[in-house]
């Protein structure tokens, strides 16, 4: 048997591993952007995959539908019989049912997972499941319930977020910008960095134009903004210094009949 028909054969028993951990790292936490070992990625495909091709063998004996591993076995084997390959010819029709109900259920059993990680929040109470999107953490406020964080919530949970203010300080021409809106989305680089934020509602000043403190008390330096005209404004992480985020939800107020902001506590 070529070497390279015993491979994809190899790479063909593979699949439901490499369809589980694609779809429980889907999404904000796909994998896409972190650089792992061959011998990391080739574990967490391995073993999933092991556990679904056991699973499948005892679920066809109890349906009377038995897989013979010898016909596997000679078929990845130098000298193949060709009772071999008319077997599977003759068993084509229940190889591809047999085969793609496997692919299907772990594709299914990799996003439930990770949905039943997110909804119990194994991942902030627990470092083992956490992802290693540590930006979504961060810019989702989630952190506040990782058990080693210093900051905790005592009022509000992080589900009462409702929007997250920014200031970041960009650096143009020597000067340096605040800039201050509210996050909208982020995107990620390859390497698991941060590539880019928006924000809406946003407007800059010059670092230059700050507030003035008088006599203990700091004065208001509003006009000494300009508004930024437009839907989303794009920030590349590349050109930001500093970051700062706030954490904001929403308060009925009785008197004034209307939602108001205030900072989580």
């Amino acid at each position: 048997m070529s070497i390279a028909l015993s491979t994809l054969i190899l790479f063909f028993l593979l699949i439901p591993g490499i369809l589980f951990r694609r779809f429980y790292y889907s999404e904000e936490f796909s994998k896409e952007y972190f650089k792992e070992t061959f011998f990391g990625v080739f574990i967490a495909t391995f073993l999933p995959a092991l556990l679904f091709q056991f699973i499948w063998y005892f679920l066809a004996n109890i349906f009377n539908q038995k897989v013979d591993l010898y016909i596997l076995g000679n078929i990845l084997s130098q000298s193949t019989e060709k009772s071999s390959f008319q077997n599977v010819e003759k068993n084509f029709l229940n190889i591809i049912t047999y085969n793609s109900t496997m692919f299907f259920a772990s594709g299914l059993c990799g996003y439930i997972l990770k949905k039943i990680v997110r909804l119990r929040k194994w991942d902030r109470y627990s470092k083992f499941f956490r992802f290693q999107n540590s930006w979504h953490y961060i810019l989702k406020g989630e952190f506040f319930d990782f058990p080693r964080a210093d900051m905790t919530l005592d009022e509000d949970t992080v589900e009462d977020i409702e929007f997250v203010f920014v200031d970041a300080i960009v650096e143009i021409n020597n000067e340096s910008y605040l800039y201050d809106g509210i996050l909208v989305d982020y995107e990620l680089s390859n390497d698991g960095g941060l590539n880019y934020i928006s924000l809406t509602g946003a407007e800059r000043r010059n670092i230059k134009n700050d507030s003035k403190i008088v006599e203990g008390i700091k004065q208001d330096n509003s006009k000494n903004y300009y508004p930024i005209k437009g839907h989303t404004l794009l920030l590349k992480y590349s050109e930001i210094k500093n970051l700062n985020f706030t954490y904001y939800t929403l308060s009925y107020n009785d008197e004034k009949q209307e939602f108001t902001p205030r900072e989580v506590e």
